[in-house]
């Protein structure tokens, strides 16, 4: 059994609220470094913007966080919402070979149920690239009794790459971008020693957190409807996330193109991030290999056979590749 405490430096009451009844708490986890700070609380702001009838605790697990940050998010307002910060330290570690692509930041979730099991039965984990539009009442419509983890499929051509190489039944190889999650019955599998043992086991993982959990939780998963985590890329001055259906709940930022930075600005994330304390900050530079995203938007849209978009972005990025 890991000691999963010991990966905790302090814990911080970044906001508090007496709760009516603690039993109707909707308990709602994100897990970032300082690289994600700003996302991450917009999208805080965006669930408390949309969930006015119910009591939140937002549980944030954080690395390598910068005190402008942390005060940043203490600035957060208001009645119905708690935020307590859980500070990871390096005794928390996962194998090399699968953090070169994603942050250990993004490993964290898998050790949230234990810390958090004498709180809450029932956990929403929600990447912080993520944006709430609409209220979390699904929340206590979904039954969990026999399930782990209840989660969207991912998209096709990740079931058609991830099924068969992990034998799970193909259109429920699930994103893990949201979950919603049975502690105990987690921790009565031991989901959080099963998964970190894959990941320190030497493998090399494609997706490493979405990977490992969908071998570990095998069948007691429940698929939801995409409305729950719409996965969506954006094009260039695109503004998708405008014109997805009404009952979307999560909007979920899938690939390295984020509504925070040119050319890929969104309004409806300039809509949560002026009501922010990030809202006069300067927004974080777009990346060094700002070629690589649009290669990589043009790889996507390929892979969902929409090749004309396909076609036209991998011209841009040729075009933005040679002017600099």
């Amino acid at each position: 059994m890991i000691e999963v405490d010991n990966f905790i430096t302090q814990k911080n009451e970044l906001l508090s609220c007496g709760f009516a009844c603690k039993q109707n708490v909707l308990h709602i986890l994100l897990c970032f470094d300082d690289n994600y700070a700003l996302s991450a609380g917009v999208d805080i702001i965006s669930v408390i913007e949309n969930n006015k009838r119910h009591q939140l605790h937002f549980h944030l697990f954080t690395h390598n966080l910068s005190e402008a940050n942390r005060k940043n998010i203490a600035k957060i307002k208001s009645d119905n919402s708690s935020i307590t910060e859980y500070v990871i330290n390096d005794q928390f570690s996962v194998d090399q070979k699968n953090t070169e692509q994603f942050p250990i930041a993004a490993c964290m979730r898998l050790i949230a149920p234990e810390i958090l099991k004498d709180i809450t039965a029932k956990l929403l984990y929600i990447d912080s690239d993520t944006l709430c539009i609409n209220s979390f009442d699904f929340i206590n419509e979904i039954n969990l009794d026999d399930a782990i983890v209840a989660a969207v499929a991912d998209e096709q051509y990740m079931q058609d790459s991830q099924c068969s190489k992990y034998d799970i039944v193909m259109g429920t190889y699930f994103n893990s971008g949201v979950m919603l999650i049975n502690i105990p019955l987690w921790c009565q599998e031991n989901i959080t020693t099963k998964t970190l043992t894959l990941l320190n086991s030497g493998e090399k993982y494609q997706y490493p957190d979405q990977d490992v959990l969908n071998i570990v939780v095998g069948e007691k998963r429940i698929i939801l409807e995409k409305q729950y985590n719409n996965l969506l890329a954006l094009s260039i001055n695109g503004n998708e996330d405008s014109n997805v259906p009404e009952n979307t709940t999560l909007i979920h930022y899938i690939t390295k193109n984020k509504p925070w930075h040119q050319p890929y600005r969104s309004k409806l994330f300039d809509f949560y991030l002026d009501k922010s304390p990030w809202k006069n900050d300067p927004l974080p530079l777009y990346s060094r290999k700002k070629t690589s995203s649009i290669r990589a938007y043009s790889r996507l849209m390929f892979k969902q056979k929409n090749y004309l978009s396909g076609i036209k972005h991998y011209c841009i990025y040729l075009k933005t590749k040679f002017i600099n």
